[in-house]
């Protein structure tokens, strides 16, 4: 037996270059389909995959995406049911027999690709073609040449990395306009903007190419390459391409941002809900199953519709029917609509509209590669860890259902989901708990950590751009800046980023289970949602007082910056507080100085609590407030410079983003 490496890429180029939600949820299964295509190669060779679990110790396959492979496969059928989140890795590691052609995983992926490929040419492209120039000439370039697929035979377990130094993948070169998706491939219909006769022939093209599909699947503003269509279309044709149907409708940003509004609107205003339900499917803008459709329904919505199921048509509108601005934008409808928008816009000034912000995560398992040499130093093969990354896979999704949330990858240590801005927090704080424990019971907890990413987004900014923020976050944030163990958050408003604050695992689990391995229940308890829910405004004067008590703290921030800087320059003569160098050197100082400001703003507030309290809980914002870290192994908690970053995260939570 020999040991195979794999990998099929370009993950980012691929999956990352998302218009929409459903975009990016169909390009990362479509990876993991794909990648599972080469991993039934090796299986039915007589091979074993060793790296991700796959199977149990009777080698009976157990992931389920590769189940459904093999049972659609050997069997011929189409399945009732089939998975809905990828759960296999882009890269894999095998056994593979004597005289085993390892080239065959790569003519696997291959062959599945094309099938899927013609399917969406035959339904959707063809009958359009001939409007086109040289369509089925760059259709056939992109699809025959888009993969980058690497494999090398032997032990050690960099042959992968030294075999992708060869650079022997060279894409074709790609004229003309280029897609609005992928901008590094052409546009299909092959004409050219910059030539006034062709620039009508290419908007005729793709408004002829949206015509012929359900809904609105191409926007007036769109002009796909081949790639981005297929990963836009193929889920619509998902029995003939894969197997098993896939959903059809995927909750969009907007959607997700109103989740929590939508709930309580079906259960507390069922009488309004149903009326604004009623006119939205006048206008056509039932999209049949969002929010409450299986395999994306979303936990706290379903509950609602179950107490109110008349008013639960709310539920499967489109996300752009709850916010006054995306009603009033054109570009995002159907012609001949304006009427009926006027009326939803009408009806929703009657109810507060949803607030805008809706939330990524992104987690990724800490040195994998240190792991699984520590593995074989023991004298394990790696299948502790392999087993270890099954156990947490396999609970991610129940996971990120509990909160709310649509899970779009699961594979290994990598986890993406879309949540709600109200439960991100705490579904990153138990998935951190859950990949702990499924190591712990390896016995192979101590070297085992994941860090995570949450990205705070309005819902009108562009997903791919927050798609590549977010990547940056987790690598440069969360595992280089500060070691690793760690979690990075921004917030993203209309013009791009606002803050970011990065800490250690441990930071947030004050009060929790310090050591990051013990949160009750795995409930993701956690420092920053007690503090917002301390902030919380509950009503307008509340909301008025937390407006000030950030206001005020934050010029204080600035004064004890400056400062500090003016230590560092040694020209500091005296402390605002009084006694030279007093206020910088103990933090003390700092949290009698917000405790202050706080009972200052609580006289005016009925619910007023003691000096202690009030104490405790800026004791607990100065510890957001500093900055932490790890370093070679050194955790470094409330070290760092004062920043206000910490208390305006808070804030942000606090007030949704809506009393900024």
């Amino acid at each position: 037996m020999r040991t195979l490496h794999f990998t099929l890429g370009p993950v980012q180029g691929f999956v990352a270059s998302a218009r929409r939600t459903r975009d990016l949820y169909a390009g990362s299964f479509l990876l993991s389909y794909l990648a599972g295509q080469a991993m039934y190669a090796v299986t039915c060779a007589g091979g074993e995959i060793i790296f991700p679990a796959v199977s149990d110790k009777n080698k009976q396959i157990t992931d389920p995406l590769l189940k459904a492979i093999r049972v659609t496969a050997e069997k011929k059928m189409t399945l009732k049911y089939g998975p809905e989140t990828g759960s296999l890795p882009n890269r894999f590691k095998a056994r593979i027999p004597d005289g085993f052609d390892p080239d065959s995983c790569r003519r696997a992926v291959l062959v599945a690709w094309q099938h899927i490929a013609a399917v969406v040419w035959e339904k959707f492209v063809n009958a359009v073609a001939g409007e086109g120039k040289a369509v089925r000439e760059i259709w056939d370039r992109q699809v025959n040449g888009f993969w980058e697929i690497n494999w090398a035979v032997g032990e050690e377990d960099n042959l992968l990395d030294r075999r992708k130094n060869w650079r022997s993948y060279v894409p074709a070169a790609e004229p003309g306009d280029k897609c609005t998706v992928m901008g590094n491939l052409q546009e299909l219909s092959g004409y050219t903007r910059a030539q006034r006769k062709e620039r009508e022939k290419q908007r005729a093209f793709w408004e002829q190419m949206g015509q012929k599909l359900p809904g609105l699947e191409l926007r007036d503003d769109e002009r796909l390459c081949a790639i981005a269509l297929i990963k836009r279309l193929y889920p619509l044709v998902a029995e003939e391409t894969i197997g098993w149907k896939l959903p059809r409708h995927y909750p969009s940003t907007s959607y997700m941002a109103a989740v929590h509004w939508i709930a309580r609107t079906i259960e507390q205003k069922p009488g309004w809900a149903e009326k604004f339900a009623r006119q939205a499917r006048a206008c056509g803008f039932e999209t049949g199953g969002t929010g409450i459709e299986p395999g994306t329904g979303i936990k706290c919505i379903i509950k609602a519709a179950g107490k109110q199921p008349r008013s639960a048509g709310l539920a499967r509108l489109n996300g752009n029917c709850f916010f006054d601005s995306t009603l009033e934008n054109d570009r995002l409808w159907k012609v001949n609509t304006a009427d009926c928008r006027k009326k939803l816009r009408g009806l929703l000034k009657e109810h507060k509209e949803p607030a805008p912000f809706y939330a990524l995560l992104l987690m990724d398992g800490d040195e994998l590669g240190a792991l699984l040499r520590e593995d074989r130093e023991k004298g394990g093969d790696g299948s502790h860890v392999s087993r270890a990354l099954l156990n947490f896979s396999k609970l991610v999704k129940e996971t990120v259902q509990a909160h709310n949330g649509i899970t779009v990858y699961a594979g290994g240590d990598d986890v993406l989901a879309l949540l709600p801005l109200e439960d991100a927090l705490a579904a990153a704080m138990e998935l951190q708990f859950r990949y702990k424990a499924a190591f712990k019971e390896m016995g192979r907890e101590k070297r085992a950590t994941i860090s995570g990413a949450i990205i705070y987004a309005h819902h009108h900014a562009p997903l791919k751009s927050v798609l590549a923020r977010l990547h940056h976050l987790l690598d440069k944030v969360a595992k280089d800046e500060t070691g690793r163990d760690s979690l990075a958050v921004c917030v993203w408003k209309g013009a791009g980023p606002v803050l970011t604050w990065s800490a250690p695992w441990q930071v947030l689990l004050e009060g929790y289970g310090q050591d990051g391995d013990t949160v009750p229940g795995g409930t993701g308890s956690n420092l920053i949602d007690e503090l917002v829910e301390v902030f919380a405004a509950g009503n307008d004067k509340s909301g008025e007082y937390n407006s000030s008590f950030f206001y005020n703290i934050r010029s204080r921030f600035e004064i004890l910056a400056a400062g500090a800087e003016q230590e560092k320059n040694r020209v500091f003569t005296r402390s605002i507080a009084g006694g030279e160098d007093a206020l910088l050197k103990e933090n003390e100082d700092i949290v009698d100085l917000l405790t202050a400001e706080y009972l200052k703003g609580m006289e005016r507030e009925k619910d007023r609590v003691s000096l202690d309290t009030a104490n405790e809980r800026m004791r607990r914002l100065v510890r957001l407030c500093r900055r932490s870290w790890r370093e070679k192994g050194e955790l470094h908690i409330a070290k760092g410079p004062l920043t206000m970053d910490g208390a305006l995260l808070v804030r942000f939570l606090a007030t949704k983003g809506v009393r900024e």
